[in-house]
């Protein structure tokens, strides 16, 4: 068993070592903060990998070069099979596996046929160029400089990742103040601590984390690492169900005793520098209407916003769909099936949005309610259409 810890509620004369008072409001079913950390930071290599991959050997670029290239291709080989009124020009190629293909290709579809082979062969060749080109020059001194350059780089981009996977977890207090959350009012915690508290206790837990309001109108419910947060608007949509608050409280609780935010902080940090862009440009391309912006934005930004929702996100999805039904599962376990249908069949969308581009695309990867619900249905009871709110 791990040694007694002090709760966010223990008494002000206790004292902590300046790390612990730092990170209170940690589980405290680890045997010590760098445990509770990997545990956190290992639960989705898989998507850390691929954020890793995606952000430091900077497939957004290799993106703009495959296209560029592409086009510039199928411009040529249209031109030049034009000019020479010869359509099958790339039927002589010889490509292993593939000049049967491009001679029947060529020969059915003559100018046609030479634009899309110039423009794959121009995409191909441009993705190549694009992924190399920052490790070109240390790959012509040798190869074992070119490879240093390469795991430097990555070793790089890891070391950002558990530097912003700190970062958040420390300043997570502040940050969340920053970003619109406060401590709970009297009459807030009144209702809302008895509620934790129970949860916790249903579902054994040995401590709880503070819990957090924000005014936002948006009904919303969040689990950071040392936190919990809750919208106003979650509150006032559920007109403050007790059921349905304790529901939407075990579902986080089971996300912050199983380090997925601390996993979600970390995927984050490794892909920082497509962190930064999506959060930002992708919130002025979900809150735009103009027409002309959201065309400007995507311009500029199309390879970003494609390697993270073709890429990135449907690497996150398997390990964020499982996180979501243990969650949901562990509201039931925890006695508050109803509350959680409730909550689902009601808000029909992830009630964990976020306010940056990354997170709303994130959350796009979430389960659609309807699976959520029928995960939840109660063996031998019948849950046909139209849902009746239970």
């Amino acid at each position: 068993m791990p040694p007694p810890e002090m709760s966010p509620s223990a008494p002000i004369g206790q004292r902590l070592p300046l790390l612990e008072r730092l990170l209170t409001g940690r589980p405290t079913g680890f045997p010590n903060l760098l445990i509770w950390l990997e545990f956190g930071i290992l639960r989705n290599l898989r998507g850390a990998l691929t954020a890793l991959i995606a952000a430091w050997l900077y497939i957004p670029v290799a993106l703009t070069a495959a296209v560029n290239l592409g086009l510039y291709g199928a411009m040529l080989a249209t031109v030049f099979s034009a000019a020479s009124r010869d359509g099958t020009i790339f039927a002589s190629l010889h490509i292993p596996l593939l000049s049967d293909a491009f001679a029947t290709l060529s020969a059915k579809t003559g100018g046609v046929g030479a634009a899309m082979t110039g423009a794959a062969l121009g995409m191909a060749i441009g993705f190549l160029l694009g992924l190399d080109w920052v490790f070109l020059s240390p790959f012509e001194n040798g190869l074992i400089d070119g490879f240093a350059v390469l795991l430097v780089t990555i070793a790089l981009g890891v070391v950002v990742g558990l530097l912003y996977t700190l970062y958040r977890v420390v300043f997570e207090r502040k940050l969340l103040h920053i970003t619109g959350a406060r401590r709970m009012s009297r009459r807030e915690a009144a209702l809302i601590l008895p509620l934790v508290e129970e949860a916790a206790a249903r579902l054994r837990l040995p401590n709880h984390p503070p819990v957090l309001v924000d005014d936002s109108n948006e009904p919303v419910a969040h689990a950071y690492t040392r936190h919990i947060v809750i919208t106003r608007g979650f509150l006032e949509h559920f007109a403050y169900d007790r059921e349905t608050i304790s529901a939407i409280l075990a579902h986080e609780l089971v996300h912050w005793r199983n380090g997925d935010p601390i996993s979600a902080g970390f995927v984050r940090g490794v892909a920082l520098p497509l962190y930064v862009v999506q959060a930002a440009a992708g919130s002025l391309l979900n809150q735009t209407r103009n027409s002309l912006l959201r065309f400007l934005l995507w311009t500029i930004f199309w390879p970003v916003f494609v390697t993270v929702r073709y890429l990135v996100v449907p690497m996150q999805a398997t390990d964020s769909r499982e996180a979501e039904y243990r969650a949901d599962q562990g509201a039931v376990l925890a006695g508050y099936r109803a509350g959680m249908r409730h909550i689902l069949s009601d808000l029909r969308r992830s009630f964990e949005g976020g306010r940056n581009g990354w997170a709303a695309a994130i959350c796009a990867s979430h389960p659609p309610p309807e699976l959520r619900l029928e995960r939840l249905e109660e063996p031998g009871r019948d849950y046909s259409l139209p849902e009746d709110g239970s």
